[in-house]
């Protein structure tokens, strides 16, 4: 569910009276999502480097508190647990282009996807939460504790014309890999990769034999850093970047 301007109601009113207790929004709690509510989310999107819409959607929601979508299904207490990771870690920047790393992309990815899921009832087990980000060894021995695990990462060429996403993991992992190509492909506008919906076995090339793979995880390859295509069309959309994840997961996982 998302909100914008034109919207009246109630879930409006927690959106403002969210908006005031950040200091954003000094009016009426009416109900009505006109100019100054729309003022007051665009400042607060801001300060999380979302793309200023004026359009709340479950990635700033999270933030705020407010839980605008729940998917149907098994009551919270049943649902299954997720697993998210974020590739590299805090002496490792990944692949980079320019100030921007891949360590720095995915511990953000994996905090919003995060936010979002909890909102929606999920426990999301992490290695590490805000700006932490633990070695792969304690990320590969967490797989374990979820229905599923995801690693984020980003891949990286010579060549800036490189593009698209893909997933790295065993078979029993395959349609979900495909559906979160998939989706990432829509809302990025980028290629899947290979010819299997995106997925690969943990036997391809130079993928091959990856700890976190063998242990039974996903690594996700959202896009790539070195395209900077692809990297400003993450800047510009990343809460939908969020969303698709937490959507495929919680459509998918019973």
């Amino acid at each position: 569910m998302l909100l914008k301007k034109g919207n009246t109601g109630s879930a409006v009113k927690r959106l403002q009276t969210a908006l005031a207790k950040q200091g954003l929004y000094i009016y009426l709690v009416d109900g009505d999502f006109g100019q100054k509510t729309e003022d007051a989310l665009k400042a607060y999107q801001q300060k999380f480097n979302v793309k200023p819409d004026g359009i709340l959607g479950d990635y700033i929601a999270g933030k705020l508190g407010l839980v605008l979508s729940v998917p149907a299904g098994a009551p919270a207490n049943t649902k299954p647990v997720i697993v998210l990771t974020a590739g590299h870690s805090l002496v490792d920047p990944g692949a980079c282009n320019g100030k921007f790393t891949e360590a720095g992309i995915v511990r953000e990815v994996r905090n919003g996807v995060t936010a979002i899921l909890n909102s929606r009832g999920y426990k999301v087990i992490n290695d590490g939460t805000g700006n932490d980000n633990q070695a792969l060894s304690k990320a590969a021995a967490l797989v374990k504790q979820g229905k599923i695990a995801i690693e984020f990462h980003l891949n990286a060429a010579t060549s800036k014309a490189a593009t698209g996403v893909e997933a790295l993991a065993q078979s029993k992992d395959k349609a979900i890999c495909q559906k979160l190509c998939s989706a990432l492909s829509s809302v990025l506008d980028i290629p899947v990769r290979g010819g299997n919906g995106g997925w690969k076995d943990e036997g391809s090339g130079q993928h091959s034999k990856l700890a976190y793979v063998s242990a039974g995880g996903i690594i996700l390859e959202l896009f790539f850093i070195s395209n900077d295509a692809e990297l400003q069309k993450y800047f510009d959309r990343k809460d939908q970047v969020f969303t698709a994840i937490a959507d495929v997961l919680s459509e998918n996982l019973t």
